[in-house]
Formats: C-alpha cells, structure tokens, sequence
C-alpha cells in the first residue's frame, strides 16, 4: 500500500524538457523582477540548480516547470534583496508572440516596451508587488510572506503602483 503512494523523483530528461521549453518565461519573470539582465540570468541558473539539488522535495502537486518557475521567483527576489540595483537596464521581450499576425505582434512588443518603461516609475516594492500579482498570478497573502510583510501593506503598493501605472499609461489607453 506504501507503494501506491510513492512518487518517482524527476528525471533529468523532465528537467531539459522543462528547460528548453520554459527558461525563457522563467528568464522574463526574473527580469521583470531584478530589472537587471545578468542578475535574471543568475536567478534563472542558481534557480535551476537548486531545484535539481532539491528535486526530491518535488512533490508533484504541481507541474515541474511550476515548481521551478516559482523557484526562479523566489532566487530573483533573494538576489536583489542582497544586491539591491541602482541601475537597471530596460526589460525587453517581456511578452513574447504566440502564433500572432505581424501587426499583434507588434502591437503587444509596443505594450511590452510601454509597460516596462511605465514600470521604472514605480517604487521597488510596488514593481515586485505588480509583477508577482498581476503578472505571475500570485496571492495577496503569498506575496506578503514572501516579502515579509502584511497583506495590508502588499495592497497598498499595489493600488499606488496601479495607480501610477493608469497615469503613466494613459496614452495607450485613448489609441
């Protein structure tokens, strides 16, 4: 009976599957986040290396990629919490196409561009607070814990920064 309950660890072949098919999401989340390319990419590796030093933590209620998408998350928001950036470089490729016409495609980069550039004008907390909750789909109270704070304080960053945004993004708005 224990049998039946017992989960196989991850293969090494589920873990490239899961990379070639996913890094680049993983890769955009992190950027989103540190708003730096190197410190993304590092996210996005010591993510994936912990995972797979982790895997038999994998529990297999969710999907690998998943859980490693989550993982990168957590890596970005750890290494800027010790970094802490003052430059940050433009976000690009945010929203990538999917089998889209030329003109959409060009229409969500133009969206893209408009959103990271509206983002610089958000504080720290609102940028992370927007992009785990509107972006990354995260709940109130896991963005809290994971920023180690209160829900209370998690929405208000996030009604000034959409409040922020509306202004800084009016312009697409009226097209």
């Amino acid at each position: 009976m224990a049998a039946a309950f017992e989960r196989s660890l991850p293969t090494q072949a589920e873990f490239h599957e899961a990379i070639s098919n996913r890094s680049r999401r993983w890769f955009s989340a992190c950027l989103r986040i540190t708003r730096d390319r190197a410190l993304a990419e590092d996210a996005v590796q010591e993510a994936l290396l912990h995972a797979w030093h982790k895997r038999h933590q994998f529990q297999g209620d969710a999907r690998l990629d998943t859980w490693i998408h989550r993982i990168a998350i957590n890596t970005a928001l750890t290494l800027l919490r010790r970094q802490r950036p003052g430059i940050h470089e433009s976000l690009e490729g945010d929203i990538a196409g999917s089998g889209n016409t030329p003109e959409s495609d060009v229409a969500n980069h133009d969206l893209g561009d408009s959103l990271s550039r509206a983002l610089r004008h958000l504080t720290e907390l609102e940028q992370i607070c927007f992009v785990l909750k509107h972006l990354e789909q995260w709940r109130l109270k896991e963005i809290a814990n994971e920023l180690g704070t209160s829900i209370s304080v998690v929405k208000q960053a996030l009604f000034r920064g959409v409040r922020k945004l509306r202004v800084t993004m009016a312009d697409i708005q009226s097209r």
